[in-house]
């Protein structure tokens, strides 16, 4: 077997399982406690990242419209998204609206990885002191609000909201916060920006866990001068 992709979490695993199981989108994202939106939103988004449909019939029709998974995503729900098989056949293609940063690892007392000016992540994974590394961070993992309160995240992060993007085909709402000098781009919906009043210049904070910050590799290092390309 080999490591899940960065962009599979383990909701998106209970979903199909549970869409396969009752055929709706509905009642899937209800049993995984999730809104109909944020569902739709998984399942497109793994759909542009495994390069085909994995559902069909997601929308429409009085109840909501019904739903079965396609071989695709019958396949991925019988082999697993760990299949190697599987993800040779379907190689998972990169988001571009996922946070995809770089930095240089300090291995302190708590890992943690120097993305910008004074601006550092705390991280779950190990590498080499002053290593540099790239990363990814699912915009469904980042929690926004407008105060600070107790939490088990190890970053915390006071930002500034820039505004709100619409992904092409990501089936939701982006919200863009600035934190020093790196854009975050967080999944929402469109009823707590409207509660929360996340409107441009607005001021909130960023909860992210050390365990959502993947190592995606190693960073490419553009070619000197009078060096070969590759």
């Amino acid at each position: 077997m080999t490591a899940r992709p960065s962009i599979v979490t383990d909701t998106d695993v209970a979903l199909l399982r549970s869409l396969a199981r009752e055929a709706s989108v509905v009642a899937a994202s209800r049993s995984v406690g999730i809104s109909r939106d944020r569902a739709t939103y998984r399942i497109a988004r793994l759909e542009r990242a495994f390069g085909g449909p994995v559902v069909t019939g997601v929308r429409g029709g009085r109840a909501h419209g019904g739903s079965c998974l396609t071989p695709l995503g019958d396949r991925i729900v019988r082999e697993g998204f760990d299949s190697v098989e599987l993800l040779r056949s379907h190689p998972v293609a990169p988001l571009s609206h996922s946070n995809r940063l770089e930095g240089t690892y300090r291995a302190a007392a708590a890992p943690e990885v120097e993305v910008g000016p004074g601006l550092r992540l705390r991280v779950a994974f190990t590498a080499r002191e002053g290593e540099r590394v790239a990363l990814l961070l699912d915009p469904e993992s980042i929690l926004v609000a407008r105060q600070r309160f107790p939490s088990s995240a190890r970053n915390v992060l006071p930002g500034v909201v820039e505004g709100v993007e619409h992904p092409p085909g990501s089936g939701g709402t982006t919200l863009v916060v600035r934190a020093g000098r790196v854009a975050f781009r967080v999944a929402i919906t469109d009823e707590p920006i409207r509660q929360l009043h996340l409107r441009p210049g607005a001021r909130v904070w960023l909860y992210v866990k050390a365990t959502a910050i993947r190592r995606v590799g190693p960073v490419r290092r553009a070619p000197t001068r009078g060096s070969p390309r590759s």
